[in-house]
């Protein structure tokens, strides 16, 4: 891929473990711009999915960018291409049995059967730091061919067994 020297590329990826009842989940990102890699960041927390991780630190990372910027999210994650949608009505009030498609089961396994927020409190921070740039996409990338992309996954999901091994440590 050729890169426009201006623009921010921040590649972003996800993991979380739904088949623990704490259910950890974590993102990572890898900030490139002018050709070099310019900051690196992981989060990570309990009771909660890859997604939302995700969107929390696409929130950061447009507050972080200086203002007026330019900037492309690159990843896998097909969900985060809705992260400057306004959310609808039947977005944010689906519930897990009318799921119909991959992005509906991934608004609805957060909501565990409940009414879901479809992370939409994330979606309208992301809306309003987009007004602070002059562009900002997502793109969709192919994961085995960006080392980069992979990178974050390995780094969310060491975050995510760092949190999950902490808090059983804590709560032993």
């Amino acid at each position: 891929m050729t890169q426009d020297t201006s623009t921010y590329y921040v590649w972003i990826g996800g993991s979380c473990d739904y088949g623990h009842k704490e259910r950890a989940g974590g993102a990572a990102v890898v900030i490139e711009h002018n050709g070099n890699i310019i900051s690196r960041d992981v989060i990570s927390d309990l009771h909660t999915t890859e997604f939302r991780m995700m969107l929390t630190l696409m929130v950061k990372v447009m507050q972080e960018i200086p203002e007026g910027s330019d900037i492309l999210f690159l990843t896998n994650a097909a969900y985060i291409q809705n992260f400057d949608k306004t959310p609808t009505a039947k977005s944010a009030n689906r519930t897990s049995s009318e799921s119909k498609d991959a992005s509906s089961l991934a608004i609805s396994a957060e909501s565990r059967g409940r009414k879901a927020r479809a992370n939409s409190d994330l979606i309208i921070q992301c809306i309003e730091e987009k007004k602070r740039h002059n562009s900002v996409g997502v793109k969709i990338v192919q994961y085995y061919k960006s080392p980069l992309l992979i990178e974050t996954h390995d780094r969310a999901t060491e975050a995510m067994a760092k949190t999950r091994k902490e808090f059983h440590l804590k709560n032993k």
